[in-house]
């Protein structure tokens, strides 16, 4: 005699709407791969991308710039709804450098920052102001060669990038303004004439790895009142010229 089993009936429903929830998802991913067309950029920074306002003077709480002044925010309001900026800006981050009782290494951060971000259509890298702390004893050469080390980490992370494909824009910091008589006089002093050789030596290091470049110094100068960060204006002119860039990068432009 055949002997039959009797499949639950609350298992049945189970497995049912299981399956039929399953097969949604499947159509909406399929509805919806690559039809969105949102790019996504990372940027890679420092206090410059985290906003700090020039005007801090390390004794009243920090002040940072507003969303819409600082010059992602700008950058994000220039792009439009076609992109999505994310930011990863540290302050004190620097390109290879140790800073003693923090963790500010980008070396070591930006492989997380990418993944977390994944995935992303470009990233943006704009490093190296901090390398210029008299602690690191950095020459110009020193902190372009950092630069091109995480340059170098990032292209070899492909699966962060949409298709596969790195797109990377390195940003070459604007040359150190007149820091003797601000907060950061000790931290940067004598870096001033190394701070005005960065443009070149990034812009070699862009070619070199084969990605994009840009040089922040030709479209803004550091504030008068710490000589380091960017003032709101400054903040707006970078953001507008780094929009162009990225619709430059991707190919909208």
């Amino acid at each position: 005699m055949k002997k039959f089993f009797m499949i639950p009936l609350a298992v049945f429903v189970f497995w049912a709407v299981t399956l039929q929830a399953f097969a949604a998802n499947d159509e909406y991913f399929a509805d919806n791969e690559g039809t969105s067309g949102v790019k996504t950029v990372l940027i890679f920074g420092d206090s410059n991308s985290w906003g700090w306002n020039p005007g801090n003077d390390l004794v009243q709480p920090i002040e940072r710039w507003s969303d819409d002044i600082r010059w992602p925010g700008v950058m994000q309001r220039e792009l439009g709804n076609g992109f999505k900026v994310l930011v990863d800006g540290l302050v004190g981050r620097t390109t290879v450098w140790t800073v003693p009782n923090a963790d500010r290494r980008g070396e070591d951060q930006i492989v997380p920052s990418m993944d977390e971000a994944a995935p992303i259509d470009l990233l943006i890298i704009f490093l190296g102001t901090n390398d210029l702390n008299v602690r690191h004893s950095a020459s110009a050469q020193d902190v372009a060669n950092g630069a091109a080390s995480l340059v170098q980490k990032a292209l070899a992370q492909t699966g962060a990038f949409t298709d596969g494909s790195p797109k990377i824009i390195l940003v070459a910091p604007p040359p150190l303004g007149p820091v003797s008589d601000g907060i950061f006089r000790d931290m940067f002093a004598g870096s001033a004439e190394k701070s005005s050789q960065l443009g070149s030596l990034y812009r070699i290091v862009a070619d070199t790895l084969g990605v994009e470049y840009l040089d922040a110094g030709a479209i803004v100068r550091s504030s008068d009142i710490d000589g380091v960060h960017l003032d709101a204006d400054q903040h707006e002119l970078l953001g507008k010229a780094m929009a162009d860039a990225v619709k430059k990068a991707i190919g909208r432009i």
